[in-house]
């Protein structure tokens, strides 16, 4: 890729948990895309690292006269690959995949000039005759008077085919000199001028332009991720510089971290669109989509990097746990010392009447609270005993509340934190091994119809003891603000946690990174 992208640290304390949103470009990009013009922007990547998308999000982001002047995409594959752009109406296509031109051809007509074009001081105009072809082309289109955006994809196809290899031996301008008589021409109209190039080495033009952005892909966890970088935005104030991206559609997305609304973020559960018999619903058609439907009589497991904050594994725990509520399950929660039961009540009080509550959620916390509300101490469940670290742990109480019969005869949900299940074996001076855990998911999932949801860090020898008992396993990690989450069984795509829009039913959103 050239150029690596370093993971940036991130500070939930400092910002607020990641909880992301998706956004059509970066916020900074569309601050420098709005200054005034002229101005230039340098976009570079490796070959298809989404340098082309990227560019022509910027070209209709654009509010002025635009062109797009393309020497590596034809014409038919750009208006293939992307049928949204607003192609003919509203951007002038120059195709210039299979013109001829050369560094050699201008300089027969400029031959007799050439004298005046190399005397900036007489006529700096004329140096532009010195140009490509389809550049002299679009500048002689724009409009002086208003605003214009020239994208050219990709530099490096337009001016090494031009230039050739000869340009230097028979005194015709270099690459940096066509550059700098480039963007000269430039300032001399109201003209923002994008270039798209592969190379990754530092050149002039990354001092000579305003802003540099570099796009590039990465493997991680054994799947892609997509990054932008904003290196350079004169005028504006880079506040986040990594954003990773998708071309999900054909289109450019990036996901940007927001302020401190996850944590306080109540959802209500996405109603089920059909009944699947055997399965429990997530509450959330993404989570479905991506990793299936919860059935009935077996366990997920949900594993997380220690970067990956609570409340983003909240965040998915709640319509499931939501849904299973409303639907007459039953629902108990083995919460870890860091969750207090005030706080996940609050995804019940919104489905839930007291008295619904009081009949179907129960808990058990592995740090008991010392200042209980009389609701609270209502709903919890006394705390595990486990008989011998050798044998399967039992959780009784657990256990006989999920046996009772649900209100309608819904499928129940169990939801157990290993690090309340440590807790409780530091507190009882007996472990909770990873022999045990099968066991312990045995137990839970005894009283059909119900499914069981583990949580735990990777390393924990504890989640590794379950996964070959998982019918899905769901991985977060967090990198640079924003919680990736993918699926191991089954495999899938990596996707990026994100907020839904205000016009969806959806409590999240998992944007497909592509």
């Amino acid at each position: 890729m050239g150029r690596s992208f370093v993971s940036a640290p991130y500070d939930p304390g400092e910002r607020g948990a990641p909880m992301s949103a998706i956004l059509d470009l970066p916020a900074e990009l569309q601050q420098f895309l709005s200054r005034p013009v002229p101005q230039t922007l340098l976009l570079q990547g490796a070959p298809g690292s989404g340098k082309t998308t990227l560019a022509l999000s910027v070209l209709q982001s654009f509010p002025g006269h635009r062109f797009l002047i393309s020497g590596r995409v034809s014409e038919a594959e750009l208006r293939r690959e992307f049928p949204w752009g607003k192609w003919d109406k509203e951007i002038q296509l120059v195709d210039v995949t299979s013109r001829g031109g050369t560094l050699k051809d201008a300089s027969r007509v400029v031959a007799h000039l050439k004298q005046v074009i190399e005397d900036a001081e007489k006529e700096p105009e004329l140096r532009g005759l010195w140009l490509p072809s389809p550049l002299q082309e679009a500048w002689s289109l724009t409009d002086p008077s208003r605003p214009s955006m020239v994208v050219i994809d990709s530099w490096d196809a337009l001016v090494e085919r031009y230039i050739g290899i000869s340009a230097h031996e028979l005194g015709f301008p270099d690459r940096g000199e066509i550059e700098r008589i480039l963007l000269d021409q430039m300032v001399r109209g109201p003209i923002f001028l994008v270039l798209v190039e592969e190379r990754s080495d530092i050149s002039q033009l990354d001092y000579l332009v305003n802003g540099v952005v570099q796009t590039g892909s990465d493997i991680h966890d054994g799947r892609p991720e997509r990054w932008l970088q904003l290196k350079k935005l004169r005028g504006t104030r880079i506040d986040t510089p990594l954003y990773p991206f998708t071309l999900e559609g054909g289109r450019f997305q990036c996901i940007s971290p927001i302020g401190p609304t996850l944590a306080g973020r109540i959802v209500r559960p996405e109603p089920e669109p059909t009944a699947a018999p055997g399965y429990i619903w997530p509450g959330c058609t993404d989570f479905a989509t991506a990793f299936g439907r919860l059935p009935i009589g077996r366990l997920t497991l949900i594993e997380r990097d220690l970067s990956v904050p609570i409340e983003a594994l909240i965040l998915l725990l709640r319509p499931m746990a939501g849904h299973v509520a409303r639907s007459g399950g039953r629902v108990l929660q083995i919460l870890p010392p860091t969750i207090g039961p005030e706080a996940v009540l609050k995804t019940y009080r919104e489905v839930l009447s007291p008295a619904q509550i009081q009949q179907q959620v129960r808990f058990q916390l592995s740090a008991p609270e010392s200042d209980q509300t009389e609701e609270i101490a209502s709903l919890l469940l006394p705390s595990p005993f486990v008989e011998s670290p050798a044998v399967s742990p039992h959780v009784p109480e657990a256990v006989r509340f999920l046996r009772e019969k649900s209100p309608t005869g819904a499928p129940s949900l169990s939801v157990v934190w290993t690090s309340a299940l440590q807790a409780f074996s530091a507190e009882r001076g007996t472990e909770y091994g990873p022999a045990a855990m099968p066991g312990l998911a045995i137990s839970l999932l005894s009283s059909p119809p119900t499914h069981t949801v583990f949580v735990g860090p990777t390393d924990d020898s504890l989640v590794a003891s379950l996964r070959t008992m998982a019918a899905t396993r769901v991985s977060l990690r967090s990198n640079a603000g924003r919680v990736f989450v993918w699926g191991e069984q089954p495999a899938t795509p990596k996707f990026v946690l994100a907020e839904a829009e205000m016009t969806t039913e959806r409590p999240y959103r998992l944007l497909r990174i592509v």
